[in-house]
């Protein structure tokens, strides 16, 4: 296996609009600003693991127009490899982003050509035999959403660390493919309401008891880690590093990318959590779902005593 991460995600361009509160339904609001910027689950992903060490592939479809050209170029003008990036014929997704004062964020998002996943692009992946993979719940909500799953299966069984982050759509996953993912997976990293859906179809002790681990996040609070060991249950909390609340946007991607980093560097799980939460912070305290930066001094500690020998 490649020492590199893969993330299954879809390519998009984020439209920001900043608001003051979000208004009552029917009510009127006022807009103070806008911006765009690339985004989609992976892309924020890829930058988290990118900015520790770890090249990162993007795998989208993507569309014959003006906002693929801009996801392209900026790919590449990151350093973030463009190898796994199909084109196909219709318009690129978009995601409207309303950013509030103290940071939340609402979502709206037009899919388009990004959750292509054709035969060719599935060949691409299983040739790049990563040792990590990165797949987000809105990736299994396409057209191609089976074939997904067969090539993260295929990987899974050729080696492949796996990571499913479920997004809050995962209730509008098809249940069979959610079973399939679960059981392809080796780590998942719900939110609490997202567990909820999740245990219609294995509880986490179960979920664990098969040697995977699941990550639970509650925001600003941290969360706890749930995985099996010396024959019985094991859990501890995390805590969310503090940091000033910019944007909250691209948090939990930059956990998972983070996480990914780890994987593929054969870090313990502690000390994986306690950075992923450390890269979480930093993106919560930027405007945007994700930025490039050079880990800091208690990141490059963590990395160095959390390897294996």
């Amino acid at each position: 296996m490649k020492d590199v991460c893969c993330l299954l995600g879809g390519l998009i361009i984020d439209y920001y609009y900043y608001i003051d509160k979000w208004p009552q339904r029917s009510q009127d609001g006022f807009i103070s600003g806008e911006s765009s910027m690339v985004g989609g689950c992976a892309v924020n992903m890829a930058a988290a693991a990118k900015n520790l060490g770890c090249p990162a592939y993007i795998v989208s479809g993507m569309g014959d127009d003006q906002a693929a050209d801009i996801a392209e170029k900026y790919m590449e003008e990151k350093g973030l490899p463009t190898d796994l990036l199909e084109r196909v014929a219709g318009n690129s997704g978009k995601c409207l982003v309303f950013l509030e004062p103290d940071g939340e964020r609402t979502f709206l998002t037009e899919k388009g050509a990004e959750g292509v996943f054709s035969e060719n692009l599935a060949g691409k992946v299983r040739e790049l035999a990563p040792k990590a993979v990165g797949v987000t719940g809105y990736y299994l909500l396409n057209d191609d959403s089976d074939r997904v799953v067969e090539c993260v299966e295929y990987l899974h069984d050729q080696g492949s660390f796996v990571l499913f982050d479920p997004s809050p759509l995962v209730g509008a996953i098809e249940p069979e493919l959610l079973k399939r993912i679960l059981a392809a997976c080796d780590m998942m990293t719900p939110n609490e309401t997202e567990l909820a859906v999740i245990e219609r179809y294995i509880k986490k002790e179960d979920y664990c008891a098969a040697g995977k681990t699941a990550v639970v996040k509650s925001g600003s609070q941290g969360g706890r880690v749930y995985t099996f060991r010396e024959g019985g249950l094991y859990e501890f909390p995390y805590h969310a590093v503090k940091a000033e609340a910019v944007d909250t946007t691209g948090a939990g991607d930059s956990f998972a990318g983070s996480l990914l980093f780890s994987a593929v560097k054969g870090m313990d799980l502690e000390s994986s959590i306690k950075l992923a939460s450390r890269t979480a912070a930093v993106t919560v305290g930027i405007k945007g779902p994700h930025a490039f930066w050079e880990p800091d001094g208690a990141m490059k500690e963590i990395i160095e005593k959390g390897k294996i020998d």
